[in-house]
């Protein structure tokens, strides 16, 4: 295939994207899920399991928006003809253990592939360790792996 047949058929990977990230900033697991295949995997690389599916990473993300309030600082984005890599800080507003509020920011990553319909086959969330247990510990939140 020549390289004007594969740009013809190559995907607008930045829309796609601004079309996702609308699910996560109105924390909207229905919206998230609709854009996943139904065999997606998504992968937090903090310790934990892959989410497997669609449907479980809906429950996932029902999971998460219940237990952390979470905003975001968008950084570089990356886009290729079936990709995107987003840098980006999660802003959290936690208490620390004295009862003081604080905000948190932890660098991420993610690292995203679409198949040619446009679906998220794979989502994988790198997250800077030592500033999440930094934020998570002076919250008294422990281990908890759960974030995006």
């Amino acid at each position: 295939m020549s390289t004007a047949q594969l740009a013809e058929k190559s995907l607008d990977t930045s829309a796609l994207f601004d079309r996702y990230h609308v699910g996560w900033t109105t924390r909207s697991p229905d919206l998230i899920a609709s854009f996943h295949s139904d065999d997606t995997i998504f992968w937090l690389h903090d310790g934990a399991e892959p989410v497997k599916g669609r449907e479980a990473l809906r429950k996932h993300c029902v999971d998460l928006f219940a237990r952390y309030k979470f905003g975001f600082e968008e950084g570089r984005m990356f886009f290729g003809a079936d990709y995107w890599i987003f840098e980006w800080k999660m802003i959290l507003d936690l208490v620390d253990t004295a009862g003081k509020p604080f905000t948190a920011k932890v660098e991420m990553l993610d690292v995203v592939t679409v198949n040619p319909a446009g679906e998220v086959t794979r989502k994988d969330v790198y997250v800077n360790g030592d500033q999440r247990r930094d934020a998570f510990s002076r919250a008294g939140l422990g281990a908890s792996r759960e974030q995006n």
